[in-house]
C-alpha cells in the first residue's frame, strides 16, 4: 500500500482531451520529467493507486496531455477530472533541494511553545483553504488545528523536527 509520506503532489487532472482517453493535466513538472516517472498516483476511494503513463505531450507552459495505460476513452478519462496527481517522493526533486522547507514537509514535526512546552505533533497539513492549518495531536490525545502562519513561528529546526510557535492565547 502506498503511504502519504511516500508521495508528493505534482498536479491536478483537468478534463478529457478528445475521445481516445487522453487527459489534460496541470503539472508542476515538465513533460520530460513526467515521462521519467515510474508511475503517477491518484487517490481512488481513499487509497493511493499507481497508474502507468503511456504518453505525455506538452500542451502549454504548465499543462500536459497524458495517456494512461488502460484508459482508452473519454468516459474513463472523465473519471480523473479534478483529482490530484502524485508522484513517488523519491522520483521528484525534493523541496529541500530547491527552495528550502515547505509547510507540507512539516508532517511529523513537534510544535513547542515559546516556553518549551510540547503542544503536540503535526499529523497532517490541511491546505484545502486559504489558511493552511497544522492538524496536531496533543500529548493528551486531543486534536487541535493551528494556523501555519509565519507570524506565529519563532524558530524552526528541520534536523530536530521542531517548530517553536508563539500562539495567540486561547488557541489551544
Amino acid at each position: 500500500m502506498i503511504k502519504p509520506s511516500e508521495i508528493t503532489e505534482i498536479g491536478t487532472f483537468l478534463k478529457p482531451h478528445g475521445i481516445k482517453g487522453e487527459i489534460a493535466a496541470e503539472i508542476d513538472l515538465d513533460a520530460e520529467e513526467v515521462t521519467a516517472l515510474s508511475c503517477i498516483i491518484c487517490e481512488i476511494d481513499g487509497i493511493f493507486v499507481p497508474f502507468f503513463i503511456d504518453s505525455v505531450r506538452s500542451k502549454g507552459r504548465d499543462t500536459v496531455l497524458l495517456t494512461i495505460d488502460g484508459v482508452t476513452d473519454e468516459k474513463q478519462a472523465a473519471a480523473f477530472t479534478g483529482k490530484n496527481i502524485y508522484a513517488k517522493a523519491d522520483e521528484v526533486a525534493s523541496d529541500d533541494d530547491e527552495d528550502g522547507l515547505y509547510v507540507t514537509d512539516m508532517e511529523g514535526f513537534t510544535i513547542l511553545t515559546a516556553e518549551g512546552d510540547e503542544v503536540g505533533i503535526i499529523d497532517r497539513i490541511d491546505d484545502t483553504t486559504a489558511n493552511i492549518l497544522f492538524i496536531v495531536s496533543t500529548p493528551s490525545g486531543d486534536t487541535v488545528y493551528i494556523p501555519a502562519a509565519e507570524e506565529f513561528i519563532q524558530a524552526l529546526d528541520p534536523d530536530k523536527k521542531t517548530i517553536v510557535m508563539d500562539l495567540p492565547e486561547g488557541l489551544i
